[in-house]
């Protein structure tokens, strides 16, 4: 289960994944970057999915930030005030707490290994042997190593804040395991990567939210948001550097052996390529930009530069001016990865809106002496957690307010407080003031099986071989109190609090039907001759057909066969399908052999003729015809022989044309135009028009010349009582006999 946060208001509600009911306590979430600021509202949804019902992104009207830092604090509250009132009209809702990240800038590290952004610490405890590890005392065990580190710093923690902690390593019994839940043993163990910011680099982003009237409820780090959406556990294997470039700061996370084991940054990102774009070309920063941000989309740009000076260029052109700002870039990034990871990583994943910065990917590659498919870009799309139900959260530019949203889901930050749980007081510790109820139960030792209510009995069936699983129902959720008032596993508590709860009712056994099991992707959805139709896949169980709403007994081994083809369409939906419908001719085509097929029938796919084992897919528009026997016309078998080419010439300045010849068919050696029918046996040949064959005395037959008018005069000949004629062809003298070539400038005049 995931323990997260109210963001919106003060009553947050539940998200009780045991009883999969929807939590509708929404997330308000900021994402304060140097070019702009991302708010967005989201809320759990079903299957541990994060929904975002709204987003508002909006740039600061000027350069308010710079490199990750606020410069202007007025100005940033006036961009960040304006998404909140939006958002609160639009939901109808007061938005007062708030989850935010910030970029790496100034990060500090407080471990003894030299150069390296990261703290790690090791803290462990003894549990009983017969007791299953629980996600929550996994989580206790987690707060106590980040407050280890906290300890060491001793009054310099006062200096700094936790912006977020990763697990690098879990262990049991002193061996190293992935995963530590529902597992037994003596001893556990954990391994956290925690980073901390000074305090003064954070107060600008509280002065900001202040100001809005906004609460800060949750704060992290940028790639430890960005990584945490992006890179899945099973992913962190792979020994990955996450590059989360935006226009002031390029955020990098290194991952290898299933553990995130560095975080660092780099104070140059997109405004570096914009500067260089604004230096070469005389550009204010925000006609820089948008020529940068047009790169990726237009093959010519036109601005105007300072001194009002219009420009058009291709985007090649401006690319090169910018290479050199593109390769320091790739060239910074690649230190700062090299220096946290000691060699060169496997592959660069790359996220943020900077990432889409033309060359960047290749001159990482190049630079990090990858192969160039090993760096790429990870989008918004590629989040499996996550529904956007706004459609503006896309590319590399949502990763970061997606993975800040999913650590406040996660319920991130640190605190200590003192709790009474059924009598019994218990001191918990509480990551950005986010202890829920239902955290503080299972830190103080109550078992989850009375906390939530045990599901009905499963049911284990056999499709096509392979095992499913449906759950029973969840059951009744425990009653809980909060000081003496009812509440939910997911509210908030407070220091001194008091809980008691009664236990849950189990669930029902599960019960599944036919159509129950049948992916939506089995149902294919197709239009026949106008009409919508399913196509449903045939079901057996022991051979025998099944009705869709047919209840699947338990160890039950279902068969299905899927027959999308278009004749077994046809034959569900009652046509007739005549399998000698179709025979064939032979015809010669400039001595070579053509077979075609003739039909009684038309059979069209989406307006392409397809045959009757056509595999249908999702959205088919099929047209099925039946028709006497239909016949093929020239035109039908051979491509139309091509004209000869023409010629163009210039006489007395005036551009005239000769066209080449035109082509001929001959149909068993009869002259025939395309539209002639065919037959079995026929022998058609073709042959391409002449080029055109022009002599100087062939112009007369074609060009009317006035010999004395002031065309004449216009080569300075003056009248004609002069009488000798002169024929030049590219000023050189000509006879009538005399041949032309393409582009040819012919003279005539009397002299």
């Amino acid at each position: 289960m995931f323990l997260r946060v109210s963001g919106v208001n003060d009553t947050p509600s539940v998200n009780d994944t045991a009883s999969n009911q929807k939590d509708m306590n929404r997330i308000f979430v900021l994402d304060i970057g140097t070019r702009k600021v991302c708010g967005l509202i989201a809320e759990p949804g079903l299957s541990n999915c994060l929904e975002v019902i709204d987003c508002e992104i909006l740039e600061h009207e000027t350069r308010a930030m710079y490199a990750g830092q606020i410069h202007d604090i007025d100005k940033v509250a006036k961009t960040v005030g304006i998404i909140k009132e939006t958002l609160e009209k639009k939901n109808n809702l007061k938005l007062e707490k708030v989850a935010v990240a910030v970029a790496g800038r100034m990060l500090r590290t407080f471990s003894e290994r030299k150069n390296r952004v990261i703290s790690l610490d090791e803290s462990q405890r003894n549990i009983p042997r017969d007791e299953e590890i629980s996600v929550d005392e996994i989580r206790d065990l987690e707060l106590m190593a980040v407050q280890e580190i906290i300890n060491r710093l001793g009054k310099q923690s006062m200096e700094f804040y936790c912006v977020g902690y990763t697990v690098v390593n879990y262990y049991l019994d002193n061996q190293r395991i992935n995963n530590l839940i529902g597992q037994k043993g003596t001893e556990i163990g954990v391994e956290v990567l925690a980073t901390f910011l000074p305090r003064k680099v954070l107060e600008s982003i509280f002065t900001v939210l202040r100001k809005v009237g906004l609460e800060a409820f949750s704060v992290s780090l940028e790639p430890i948001a960005a990584i945490n959406a992006i890179i899945p556990a099973d992913m962190r294997r792979l020994n990955l550097a996450l590059v989360d470039i935006g226009a002031g700061t390029s955020d990098i996370a290194i991952t290898r052996g299933g553990s995130i084991i560095a975080y660092g940054m780099v104070p140059l990102a997109g405004d570096e390529i914009t500067e260089k774009i604004c230096e070469r070309y005389l550009l204010d920063f925000n006609t820089g930009e948008q020529v940068k941000r047009n790169l990726s989309i237009q093959e010519k740009i036109s601005f105007t530069d300072i001194f009002e000076q219009k420009h058009e260029l291709t985007t090649e052109e401006i690319i090169t001016e910018i290479i050199p700002a593109v390769e320091n870039l790739a060239k910074k990034i690649t230190q700062e990865i090299i220096t946290l990871n000691q060699n060169p990583v496997t592959a660069v994943v790359c996220v943020g809106g900077g990432s889409l910065t033309p060359l960047l990917q290749e001159k990482l590659a190049s630079s990090l002496n990858l192969d160039k498919r090993r760096v790429g870009i990870r989008k918004t799309e590629m989040i499996q957690s996550l529904l956007d139900k706004t459609g503006r959260l896309y590319g590399p530019e949502g990763v970061t307010p997606v993975g800040i949203a999913l650590l406040a889901w996660q319920n991130q930050g640190l605190e200590f407080m003192n709790v009474k749980v059924n009598e019994k007081r218990v001191h918990l510790v509480n990551l950005n003031r986010n202890l829920t109820v239902v955290s503080a139960l299972a830190q103080a030792g109550v078992e989850m099986k009375k906390i939530y209510s045990r599901p009905g009995l499963a049911k284990t069936f056999e499709i096509n071989g392979q095992l499913k699983i449906v759950k029973g129902t969840i059951g009744k959720n425990a009653v809980i109190k909060l000081n003496g008032e009812d509440t939910k596993l997911d509210t908030l508590v407070s220091n001194d609090d008091e809980i008691t709860f009664i236990e849950a009712i189990d669930g029902e056994d599960a019960k599944v039907k036919i159509i129950g099991v049948i992916n939506e992707e089995q149902i294919k959805r197709v239009v026949l001759n106008g009409k919508e139709t399913r196509i449903m896949p045939n079901i057996f169980i022991d051979s025998k057909i099944l009705d869709l709403e047919t209840e699947i007994p338990d160890r039950a081994k279902i068969v299905i066969k899927p027959d999308y083809t278009i004749r077994s369409l046809l034959e569900k939906e009652g046509y007739k399908v005549e399998n000698n419908s179709t025979w064939e001719i032979c015809v010669f085509v400039n001595e070579q052999t053509k077979i075609l097929k003739q039909r009684t029938y038309q059979l069209l796919v989406n307006g392409v003729e397809a045959g009757f084992d056509y595999e249908i897919n999702d959205g088919d528009i099929i047209e099925y015809q039946t028709f006497p026997r239909i016949s093929y016309r020239v035109k039908d078998v051979i491509d139309l022989p091509v004209e000869g080419k023409s010629l163009r010439v210039k006489v007395n300045g005036e551009e005239y044309v000769f066209p080449g010849g035109k082509g001929k068919i001959l149909l068993n050696d009869r002259e025939v135009r395309p539209e002639e029918y065919i037959y079995d046996g026929a022998e058609i040949k073709t042959y391409p028009g002449k080029d055109a064959e022009v002599i100087l005395a062939d112009i007369f037959r074609y060009v009317s010349l006035d010999l004395e008018n002031k065309q004449m005069s216009s080569f300075g000949i003056g009248s004609s009582t002069c009488r000798k004629l002169r024929l030049l062809i590219n000023n050189c003298e000509a006879k009538f006999t005399t041949p032309l070539s393409d582009g040819s400038e012919v003279k005539i005049y009397f002299e």
